[in-house]
């Protein structure tokens, strides 16, 4: 009882300090929140400081900083339309829905090789990202980095145009691998590039030649640290 009662007068003269250190954990939750939200490749850091009218280097300040980061409360509305998520979500009050797509096997992030993919590990995926006949691969390899790193895991999905400059998990001839997509204007030549370009190859494919290409769209990856 005298517990109680102690904690009930530490409330009452300490109101001020209790509500700040609310205060400060709601905004250390929204910029967590925020953060692994930016992982999905559909998001960006300039589309969200576009979207809450401030610049992208005093976003990038509000991401960074370890002290007085702090989103104004106005701004929680415009930063949930963005990412078409709640404020409760924002705040950790709740949630994203997640569903599950089936991990199938590893795939280069350098040198092509044959890879067996016929898994079904499940792995979890927020659902606004989930699609039907999606799959997951692990990166095996650097040519990707800082985008994609060894052992991250990539969501992938098929049956969808793909822009060039897309990255993309690739089938090419029975090697499997992970570049980025791009073709000319005249629609002759595809290119597979790694980031890495000093390090990793330019594979090059004439489209009037026999190859069997197979390409999935990369939309989001779960890092191997997170």
């Amino acid at each position: 009882m005298r517990i109680k009662t102690n904690l009930i007068n530490y409330l009452k003269e300490n109101k001020l300090n209790v509500i700040i250190m609310i205060i400060k954990r709601i905004i250390m939750e929204v910029v967590s929140r925020v953060l692994e939200l930016l992982k999905n490749k559909e998001f960006t850091q300039k589309g969200l400081a576009q979207h809450i009218n401030i610049t992208p280097s005093n976003l990038n300040t509000l991401l960074r900083k370890k002290e007085n980061r702090q989103f104004k409360a106005i701004q929680l509305p415009l930063i949930a339309d963005y990412f078409n998520v709640t404020i409760d979500y924002l705040v950790g009050k709740e949630h994203l829905p997640s569903k599950v797509i089936p991990l199938i096997g590893r795939s280069s992030c350098g040198i092509p090789k044959e890879y067996a993919l016929d898994g079904y590990e499940p792995v979890p995926i927020p659902e606004d990202l989930f699609k039907t006949g999606m799959y997951a691969v692990e990166a095996d390899g650097d040519s990707m980095k800082p985008k994609i790193n060894d052992g991250d895991i990539v969501y992938c999905c098929p049956n969808q145009h793909i822009d060039s400059g897309r990255i993309v998990h690739y089938w090419l001839d029975g090697e499997s691998g992970i570049k980025r997509y791009k073709i000319n204007e005249a629609q002759t030549i595809i290119s597979l590039i790694p980031i890495n370009i000093e390090d990793f190859e330019i594979i090059t494919i004439h489209c009037d030649e026999k190859h069997e290409l197979h390409m999935a769209k990369v939309v989001g990856k779960i890092d191997k640290d997170f």
